[in-house]
């Protein structure tokens, strides 16, 4: 996916994985898959404030390339 998205928009397109689970009653994660966040639908807000590494727009490219099917019909 990271490839397609950085092949059509010309530049590095940084990814984290994050699992969010939402209406979990109990959640209980062990740190095997130390590359993903994984958080509750309550830990969602705190990554607001964190600061990205596209402009505003890489982001509305990367969006752009991400919803066109051409793109995806070779990955």
């Amino acid at each position: 996916m990271v490839r397609v998205l950085e092949h059509y928009c010309g530049f590095p397109v940084p990814v984290e994985p994050v699992l969010v689970f939402v209406g979990v009653t109990d959640l209980k994660v062990v740190a095997t898959q130390l590359g993903v966040r994984v958080d509750e639908e309550r830990q969602v807000a705190p990554l607001a404030p964190l600061s990205g590494v596209l402009t505003t727009e890489q982001v509305e490219q990367v969006h752009s390339v991400a919803r066109h099917r051409q793109a995806w019909s070779r990955a």
